[in-house]
């Protein structure tokens, strides 16, 4: 099992990767909807990188290289939002092949128009494949409840358990998975616990640093 964690932009780094070098992709990359981190606070800054463009113009690029980099038969998980997931979606088809959308029952849901809208209680987490790819251990819905776990290193912090599950039904022990957007290491996190190679790519100097501790100390 290695861990090589990359500081860096994603898309150039990813270039530099070999073909057909990772067996699973998990990523919660921003989703493109000028997301602030504190909507209640007034705090008007942008979660890095979702600023509605930067990541969303680059999203055919990064599928392309997603195909590159994937084995034969191999998954990746994108997680993304409604309004967002028909564009990642029609890019996505392009290079690889949609398969189901998972929905993550998050319950709770304190962001947003808290007297105009309803709550959001869940993400979408697109499953997409690379020829064709089987399920480990028992077959399960696209419904998925994990609770919300606390925002200690990252604003859309996902939690471990849930990547684990992930990893479980779609790798192999000794595999290697790859995160181009790895936050605070989560996903990295979650590898360690299951025993998978892993790497991950992240340009934000804090969420680097706080990934680089996280991994080290799991």
């Amino acid at each position: 099992m290695t861990i090589e964690l990359i500081h860096g932009d994603s898309l150039l780094k990813m270039r530099g990767m070999a073909d057909s070098s990772v067996d699973l992709i998990i990523t919660d990359p921003p989703y493109g909807v000028n997301f602030t981190k504190g909507y209640k606070s007034g705090n008007k800054e942008l979660v890095h990188g979702d600023d509605g463009f930067s990541v969303m113009i680059f999203v055919d690029e990064l599928a392309k290289e997603f195909d590159r980099i994937l084995k034969p038969d191999s998954a990746c998980y994108i997680f993304t939002r409604f309004d967002v997931y028909p564009y990642w979606a029609l890019k996505l088809k392009n290079h690889l092949t949609l398969k189901n959308q998972i929905i993550w029952h998050k319950g709770g849901g304190g962001m947003g128009d808290l007297k105009g809208n309803f709550a959001f209680d869940y993400e979408s987490i697109i499953y997409a494949a690379k020829g064709k790819p089987h399920i480990r251990e028992k077959r399960i819905g696209s419904v998925w409840k994990f609770s919300k776990c606390r925002q200690e290193f990252h604003e859309t912090q996902k939690p471990v358990d849930l990547i684990e599950q992930i990893i479980r039904h779609s790798s192999d022990a000794g595999g290697v998975v790859f995160d181009p957007y790895m936050g605070s290491g989560t996903t990295g996190v979650a590898c360690k616990n299951m025993e998978r190679s892993f790497i991950g790519i992240e340009l934000n100097d804090a969420y680097f640093d706080a990934a680089q501790r996280r991994i080290s100390a799991a």
